[in-house]
């Protein structure tokens, strides 16, 4: 296993799950594709909770979306959750964010911020804003 990233493997009643604790680079790629691809093997839904990931490259992103892609091939079950702010951002840049399917991470809930281009948004609506797993823009 690679020292720059964590992942474990456990399965629920609902399938698979895979936690990532770490950097998603080039060098530590190679070890979720080798632990995806055992999960894969196996049929089950797998969910592939990136919670403990603070920065995805887009390396990271072409992993993801290309094991979304076999997974759809097979007509097979990928949920992708816990996405944090610097991935969130790489998704958006990409315009890669409406590829994933992605769902918050479980036991956490945050309400969806809808910002308004143009509007200044108070603290408490920046503080819950940065928090927030999913923002939506819309055009004024």
């Amino acid at each position: 296993m690679n020292d720059g990233i964590r992942v474990t493997m456990s399965h629920d009643p609902e399938g698979t799950v895979i936690t990532v604790a770490g950097e998603l680079d080039m060098d530590t790629c190679p070890t979720l594709h080798q632990a995806t691809a055992a999960a894969a093997a196996n049929g089950a839904p797998l969910r592939l909770d990136l919670i403990g990931v603070p920065f995805m490259d887009v390396i990271a992103l072409h992993l993801l979306l290309d094991l979304q892609r076999d997974f759809q091939r097979r007509q097979a079950s990928l949920t992708i959750s816990g996405f944090q702010r610097q991935p969130i951002r790489l998704l958006t840049l990409t315009s890669s964010e409406h590829l994933l399917r992605r769902t918050p991470p479980r036991n956490v809930i945050f309400p969806p911020v809808f910002l308004e281009l143009g509007s200044l948004p108070t603290p408490a609506l920046r503080h819950t804003a940065a928090h927030a797993v999913h923002v939506t823009t819309r055009r004024c």
